[in-house]
């Protein structure tokens, strides 16, 4: 056998590097495209609010065509106009069957092409938004538009601010995403989109951006404001172009008749918070019964349409948003009486919870403002029955503020209430009873059911809102954070001994223990500061128990960061101590260190890194950070009974998934472990793991598969 060998003298050329012009064209066509605008433009806040004109153009023209098809599907659908006159006027036949026909075109569309487009849409836009980096796909838009513009257009009783947020934040998501920006750039476009659709929707371009920060994104600055007023005012101006000017109400202009009214205004906004909360809680008992019906899901909007429209056969206010009849009642037209009032209201909440229970798509908003304008008319038609007129205002007045109040009781939202009651009425003097009723109502609602008609639905599926940083205070705890004292001091030390150590503290606290290391108090260096007079003097009578202040609230190792920050927050501190069960001082977390955790655990994560804090062999606090190649992402994934009961070894996940598992927990609130191929998993441990999207999704899928 021969050997060939190279000659001595011959050198192994290296393959030539590719240029930097070469490599940049390997990047994807969204980040070249993005780093030349932010250059030719010179600033990334100009590119954003150019970002966000394209968002409000794209929110704009769906709103137009959204309410396009929902005309177009009314005219098809009832030819005869669909007032509430014509429809009391059709045979029975023609108002029964024309809902439960478009169920069954709406079940199979939305169960095969996206799930997500059922219902009323908000939720899933917050959950993409706090949990998914604002990524949501891009068909749930063109499905959410049909199978909503199919509902409201046949009657069924569904608002169109739902799909239009979801149908703008998906437009958003999809142009973020295309353009490869960060999670924190595609959540700020989800909210743009959102902004955008209700804006447009209701010709309210204020109410669109304060619905973004207060329900969609939760937080703002004036960065992350600009951006949604840009977004809703283009909006508002393509809605214009194509819909007109004018509000969605004619109101007449009502007004304060006496100060007394006020107080009327309060026990209407506690009416409100329970008719609200009612409405909500409400909504998922009616779900809750329609999952125990065992039919495929994709036929039972089929079975809720037909019971929608034989509600209509007797009150054929409720169907679809109901703005006919609200109009009236505002207008102070409110019908021969307060039976009739509540029947509607009643019938209204039943139309609904069948509506969106049993599979169909549209908001809850408009639902809503008719029952809030119906509770509000029984209310002000029983106050002109019982006050005289010159302590009462009219009907109608009553109606337009419990409107605002119900809305705000089941969306926790006062300021996009009162804005967009205001911007679709037009009414500003009673601007003063409707922010009144309305935080009384919201106040209340609160306490009466923490979570909203939104959130409820995510808190069911055991979703938490608050965005990856809100994760990582409430799953880390103190005890890997503790940091030792450096100092301590009893408190009998002597001034001069109190003042060496405050000075070397600096601007952080001197801790005074006892013996045998209780926490007594405190001493800054600002109160050995005001002490100095006579420093001779002082060294011979002052101590430290003479300058030290009461002992301030401490946390324990089995707390939480959020309890920190809170702390952290509200005294003002650069540090919190922690103590033991007997208040011995174990030591102290600070506020930098948390800040750093956040640092690494989220702008690190969404820049491409995953930083995990666990235990090493030692037992101290570690960290280990991945770099996450292209199209893999960071989730955690709860063990349930798909894949309890096995190793890591057996699952084989890298080889068979490309997924890599980095950390253990075995509970939310435990300590990460690096994880061992023999570990046993079972329910309720977490795992922390990166790989592609496709490939998580499918994991999951088999993790909960054995579930159902």
């Amino acid at each position: 056998m021969s050997h060939t060998t190279a000659p001595p003298n011959s050198i192994k050329v290296p393959p030539p590097r590719p240029s930097v012009r070469s490599r940049q064209r390997l990047l994807p066509f969204g980040v070249r495209f993005t780093r030349r605008a932010i250059k030719l433009l010179g600033s990334k806040t100009v590119y954003l609010n150019l970002l966000a004109v394209l968002v409000g153009l794209g929110g704009g023209l769906g709103a137009v065509v959204f309410r396009s098809l929902i005309t177009l599907v009314a005219g098809v659908v009832y030819p005869h106009g669909a007032t509430v006159v014509q429809l009391a006027a059709i045979p029975w036949y023609a108002l029964v069957l024309p809902p439960a026909a478009i169920g069954l075109v709406v079940g199979p569309l939305t169960y095969y092409l996206a799930r997500e487009a059922k219902g009323h849409g908000v939720p899933e836009v917050m959950d993409a938004v706090a949990n998914q980096g604002g990524r949501i796909r891009a068909r749930v838009a063109g499905v959410k538009i049909i199978a909503s513009a199919l509902s409201i257009g046949a009657g069924i009783s569904v608002g169109r601010e739902g799909p239009i947020v979801q149908i703008g934040g998906s437009l958003g998501s999809t142009l973020g995403q295309w353009l490869h920006l960060d999670a924190r750039t595609v959540r700020l476009l989800v909210g743009c989109g959102a902004a955008a659709g209700i804006a447009a929707t209701f010709n309210a371009p204020m109410a669109g951006a304060i619905f973004a920060l207060e329900v969609i994104l939760g937080f703002g600055t004036i960065r992350k404001f600009a951006p949604l007023v840009v977004a809703s005012v283009v909006a508002t101006v393509v809605s214009r172009r194509f819909l007109g000017d004018y509000p969605a109400f004619e109101v007449p202009r009502y007004q304060l008749v006496s100060a007394w009214e006020l107080g009327l205004y309060v026990l209407l906004g506690l009416l409100s918070a329970g008719v609200g909360v009612g409405f909500s809680r409400g909504l998922y008992w009616v779900e809750d019964l329609w999952d125990r019906i065992r039919i495929h899901e994709a036929i039972k909007p089929l079975f809720g349409g037909l019971m929608v429209g034989a509600l209509a056969l007797v009150l054929p206010h409720v169907m679809g948003a109901g703005y006919e009849t609200i109009g009236a009642v505002l207008a102070n037209r409110a019908g021969p009486g307060i039976l009739l009032l509540l029947a509607l209201m009643v019938g209204k909440i039943v139309a609904t919870h069948l509506s969106l229970g049993s599979g169909f798509s549209g908001g809850v908003f408009a639902p809503a403002l008719f029952i809030g304008a119906m509770l509000g008319a029984a209310f002000g038609w029983t106050v002109n029955a019982l006050l005289p007129s010159s302590v009462v205002g009219p009907v109608g007045a009553y109606a337009l503020v419990a409107m605002g109040a119900v809305v705000a009781a089941s969306t926790h939202a006062p300021l996009t209430v009162i804005l967009i009651v205001f911007e679709m009425t037009g009414d500003y003097k009673m601007i003063l009873p409707l922010m009144l009723a309305t935080l009384v109502a919201s106040t209340l609602s609160v306490r009466l059911s923490r979570e909203s008609i939104y959130t409820l639905k995510l808190a069911r599926r055991g979703t938490q809102l608050g965005g990856s940083e809100d994760e990582v205070m409430r799953s880390t705890q103190v005890e890997m954070m503790l940091r030792p004292v450096p100092h301590t001091i009893r408190s009998d030390a002597s001034f001069s001994s109190v003042l060496s150590h405050a000075l070397q503290r600096g601007a952080k606290p001197l801790y005074v223990t006892a013996e045998e290391g209780t926490l007594l108090g405190t001493i800054f260096l600002e109160d050995v500061a005001a002490s100095i007079r006579d420093q001779e003097i002082l060294e011979q009578l002052l101590i430290a128990d003479d300058m030290m202040r009461p002992v301030v609230e401490t946390v324990s190792c089995d707390d939480t960061l959020a309890r920190c920050l809170k702390i952290l927050s509200h005294e003002d501190l650069p540090e919190v101590p922690v103590t033991d069960k007997s208040s011995r001082l174990l030591g102290v977390v600070t506020r930098v260190d948390i800040l750093e955790l956040y640092d690494h655990e989220v702008l690190e994560r969404e820049g491409g890194l995953l930083s995990v804090m666990h235990r090493d062999d030692d037992g101290h606090a570690a960290r280990s950070t991945v770099h996450l190649p292209r199209g893999e992402r960071a989730d955690r994934l709860e063990v349930a009974a798909g894949i309890a009961g096995k190793t890591l070894r057996e699952l084989d996940l890298r080889a068979r998934h490309g997924i890599h598992v980095h950390a253990i927990k075995s509970d939310h609130n435990g300590v990460a472990q690096r994880p061992d191929p023999d570990t046993l998993l079972q329910p309720g441990m977490l795992l922390l793991l990166t790989g592609p999207a496709t490939a998580i999704r499918e994991l999951a899928h088999l993790n909960a598969a054995a579930t159902h």
